[in-house]
């Protein structure tokens, strides 16, 4: 009888251990064609804020790109749209957003023990200072995918973003600048303005600085901004 107890358990750790490789051999397939399709412009995580996920015939198969949100994409827009006029504040645009209705969006949470439980739900907030900062600096609403899985590095998806290329540029102000180049896209982050770069007494942009003398107290003009 021992002996027979000996094999039956060695039968089933061997099992046990196939079960273990067949898994793991299934995720790794599952996870690298994830990542390939991520680095052609695919989508294949939960859609963000303002998007929603659907499924389009490709020269790939079947697969996942991002589309608007009827409810929450015109909040993202409106929020781009605001802070790239530069009339108003930070906290401003946000009160007008939350004036329009926006709610994060609603999560369920369920039971660890049993799914199907659901105990609670989490999200349905309004804006604060933190995700609208978050959400105006995040490149895929430009049409842009920036992860781990692209190693880092910017992929023009293949699906259109909110905002254009040009507005988001604005609504950032320097601090995510996007730049088109050579059919690829960069992003530089914290980059400084030109004229922080290259800077000279004699500037182009106002020829007569230094030279022109005011007609009041005979001391030379400065040029600047103000018509």
């Amino acid at each position: 009888f021992p002996s027979h107890d000996n094999s039956t358990t060695s039968a089933e750790l061997l099992e046990a251990e196939r079960a273990k490789d067949e898994i793991r051999d299934i995720l790794s397939r599952m996870i690298g064609a994830e990542i390939r399709y991520v680095g052609m412009g695919y989508r294949v995580r939960p859609a963000p804020f303002g998007y929603q996920n659907s499924k389009i015939d490709t020269p790939h198969g079947r697969r996942v790109i991002l589309i608007p949100h009827t409810k929450e994409a015109p909040f993202i827009q409106k929020m781009f749209e605001l802070r790239a006029k530069k009339t108003m504040t930070d906290e401003q645009i946000i009160k007008e957003i939350n004036k329009m209705g926006y709610k994060s969006r609603v999560n369920l949470l369920r039971d660890p023990k049993d799914k199907t439980q659901v105990i609670g739900e989490r999200g349905g907030v309004k804006l604060d200072v933190k995700r609208f900062v978050e959400y105006i600096r995040k490149p895929i609403y430009a049409g842009v995918n920036d992860e781990k899985w692209t190693n880092d590095q910017p992929v023009k998806t293949k699906f259109n973003g909110l905002v254009s290329v040009e507005l988001f540029n604005k609504a950032n102000r320097g601090k995510v600048v996007l730049t088109e180049e050579n059919g690829g896209i960069t992003i530089y982050k914290n980059k400084p303005e030109e004229w922080r770069l290259k800077k000279c007494v004699k500037n182009p942009d106002y020829p007569f600085k230094r030279y022109v003398l005011c007609p009041t107290c005979r001391y030379p003009l400065y040029g600047n901004d103000i018509s």
